[in-house]
């Protein structure tokens, strides 16, 4: 089960420390033995996040490898910074990233060497499978033992010191973005995730725990999520380099570095899933097209010109329509969807005594922030939101598109704040309900978001989005029978869809996508 689902393999010189870890999983789970523990996984409760949390290693500390944190500094970063200037996007995933300190060095390497960092579009995904391991990283407070490899005049520059304990500064920690995520699992690269089109892996110390068949699946995985002329950091007790035989191997003082050849392929066809991972509007297999239609497979002249891919995001409409003087009354809820949504946003809504009619100043605005968001200029686009709001504080497709701005680069607090405004002018606001969920899931907070994702399919049956973020924080619960019921909603909704139809709520995923992957995920689950 251990090799099935999490890729960890305990060969028989280890089985006494695997027994050992296991006993101790089952005493901290409150059952009597591991035969107990075991039954309790099989049937879907809570006992497999104790056995991650017992036989996952999280020993890692700031700048870890220094060598390796030199050669992106000095050739790795400068490469990517100058191949990226025209398009200002940096994407970067630290995968299996334990307590924090990896992606946070990132982070905090990034800020040093972009002083105009603010002006970029950058991402940094943080990803583990280890529940436990992601609370700690997102609360990113440290002992002294976690600065081992780090200076004082860096810990001091970017830390708080809380007592014994360093606390990082929120600015940094916002540039990251934590989520749970098995790498054993056949679900990546893919845009849900923003596992694809990515600059930069961060992938250390996590495979030594896997056995070949394993190493060699996710190795073709992470060459797969990385766009042409990507990086790939691996540790140095990683397997041999015969796995790694796709990329460029580029030698380093004291280190090895791999690389994506800037001449691959943008579009990889995954025959797995039917479909090809990266690129702005990815392409189906023509097995998975429920129309005679064949559309076209895009040309990209050079890998310069490719598409820049985000973490799922709300689809900014292609123009922003007048606000309503006053918010509708909302229906009755029944009984058990009250129960769901308990947060003081669900209250029906009040008028805004601010509440005007939109300015000649406000419809002049509306198509330029369209134009700037259709252009990627996003800080031009939030200047005119907020002159937009200034004008018209109900304007709510504003609001939640500011929201929107604030949740991508990490600002989860001015987001939750748009977002909640939003909704104070009108609860039914599908979108704010769903940008909230979203936020909830980034923070470990599985309630709230699963709470927040109901309450936008409560509002529109249709909205596949919220469906597929309900079912994802299912599974991550351990609820395997409501994920796969939800899962399966999911692809009767989407079986009178043409396969190429953009979902909104999934930034151009198409409905043919989230058919392949949910249908994988659901074969995944019921075959384990």
């Amino acid at each position: 089960m251990l090799l099935n689902r999490a890729g960890l393999h305990y060969p028989e010189r280890k089985r006494d420390d695997l027994a050992y870890g296991l006993s101790h999983a089952a005493q901290a789970a409150g059952l009597p033995d591991i035969q107990a523990l075991y039954t309790d996984i099989v049937n879907g409760g809570p006992a497999w996040d104790t056995v991650l949390e017992h036989l996952t290693v999280g020993e890692t500390y700031f700048f870890r490898n220094v060598p390796q944190f030199e050669a992106l500094r000095r050739q790795v970063l400068p490469e990517l910074i100058g191949r990226q200037t025209k398009l200002r996007s940096l994407r970067l995933w630290s995968a299996g990233c334990a307590t924090g300190e990896e992606p946070y060095s990132l982070a905090m390497t990034i800020n040093d060497m972009l002083p105009d960092a603010d002006t970029w579009q950058v991402t940094i995904l943080a990803t583990d499978i280890n529940a436990g391991f992601l609370a700690r990283a997102r609360a990113a407070l440290y002992s002294n033992w976690s600065f081992r490899e780090t200076s004082e005049e860096m810990r001091d520059h970017y830390f708080t010191q809380e007592d014994n304990r360093w606390r990082l500064r929120a600015e940094i920690r916002r540039r990251v973005i934590f989520a749970r995520l098995n790498l054993v699992e056949d679900m990546f690269p893919s845009v849900i995730s923003g596992t694809c089109a990515l600059d930069l892996i961060f992938c250390r110390n996590v495979m030594i725990y896997f056995d070949e068949t394993t190493i060699r699946r996710v190795v073709d995985r992470l060459y797969r999520a990385l766009s042409p002329g990507g990086w790939l950091f691996v540790g140095h007790a990683e397997p041999q380099a015969s796995v790694y035989h796709q990329f460029e191997v580029h030698n380093f003082p004291s280190t090895v570095v791999y690389r994506k050849p800037l001449d691959a392929p943008m579009f990889a066809f995954d025959s797995t899933r039917g479909v090809f991972d990266t690129g702005a509007n990815p392409i189906l297999d023509p097995q998975f097209r429920q129309s005679d239609r064949v559309a076209p497979l895009p040309t990209m002249k050079s890998p310069e010109h490719a598409p820049v891919l985000r973490a799922p995001t709300i689809t900014p409409p292609a123009t922003l329509s007048a606000p309503q003087p006053t918010a509708p009354t909302p229906p009755t809820l029944p009984a058990a969807a009250q129960r769901a949504s308990s947060t003081p946003t669900e209250r029906a809504p009040q008028a805004s005594a601010t509440s005007r009619p939109p300015t000649d100043r406000a419809r002049q605005l509306q198509p330029c922030i369209t134009t700037h968001l259709a252009q990627g200029n996003r800080a031009a686009a939030e200047t005119l939101l907020r002159e937009l709001l200034d004008a018209t504080p109900n304007h709510i497709e504003a609001r939640t598109l500011l929201g929107r701005l604030y949740a991508d680069r990490g600002e989860w607090d001015a987001a939750r704040a748009q977002c909640e405004q939003a909704l104070a002018h009108n609860p039914l606001t599908t979108e704010a309900h769903f940008i909230l969920a979203q936020i909830y899931e980034h923070e470990g907070q599985l309630e709230a978001a699963l709470a927040a994702y109901r309450r936008t399919v409560y509002l529109d049956r249709t909205f596949v989005a919220g469906m597929v973020g309900m079912a994802n924080v299912w599974r991550q619960m351990g609820r395997i029978n409501d994920a796969l019921r939800v899962y399966r909603n999911v692809l009767k909704q989407l079986a009178t869809h043409d396969a190429r139809t953009a979902i909104p709520g999934l930034d151009g995923t198409t409905a043919g996508e989230i058919v392949a992957l949910v249908t994988h995920q659901v074969q995944t689950m019921t075959a384990s």
